[in-house]
């Protein structure tokens, strides 16, 4: 999505396995996406990926990353967004490998990720952001709630602002252009 919202030409590559253990597919010796794959280098993780973009945009644009967040709820909800998102994968994986998850790990990681859901969408809507073209909050939370769908590891009814944010946000055409669509 930043890559389209910034009119940086990109090009997708799919991890078809996630449980492959050969860090090729990933672009990453962590075995992790996403990465940025570039003629001269490699650029792991979301927010390092997101600051590169910025950076290539033709136009420069006012992009919000977290050293913008100046208040505590702000900077709490993208903390909630990445700790959701990261408890997200642990189910995922532990799904995929159709590991227990009665387990005491998955069971704290899925308690944790519904409440950070359920802050999320009991306080999203009062964050105040400063004037901007772009804000990684947004568009992480935007992600994560269409990964709530894609992948089903919780369901999204409970979330209702969360998923109106979801549905207004995804009428932006980075959205539309970005939607998931491989498996």
């Amino acid at each position: 999505m930043f890559a389209a919202e910034l009119e940086v030409p990109y090009e997708l590559a799919v991890v078809r396995d996630l449980t492959s253990l050969d860090a090729a597919p990933y672009d990453n010796p962590a075995l992790k996406i996403p990465s940025l794959r570039m003629a001269s280098s490699t650029l792991f993780g979301t927010e390092n990926i997101c600051r590169r973009l910025a950076e290539l945009a033709p136009t420069k644009r006012t992009v919000l990353f977290p050293e913008h967040l100046t208040d505590d709820l702000s900077r709490n909800a993208q903390e909630m967004v990445w700790h959701a998102m990261s408890a997200q994968v642990q189910m995922v994986m532990a799904t995929i490998g159709k590991l227990p998850l009665d387990n005491p790990v998955f069971v704290k990681a899925r308690t944790g990720f519904e409440g950070a859901l359920r802050w999320l969408d009991e306080n999203f809507a009062r964050v105040q952001l400063p004037p901007h073209d772009l804000s990684l909050l947004e568009v992480t939370l935007f992600c994560l709630v269409e990964h709530l769908t894609f992948r089903k590891t919780v369901p999204v009814e409970p979330y209702s602002a969360l998923a109106a944010f979801a549905r207004e946000f995804g009428q932006r055409p980075s959205a539309v252009a970005t939607a998931y669509r491989f498996d």
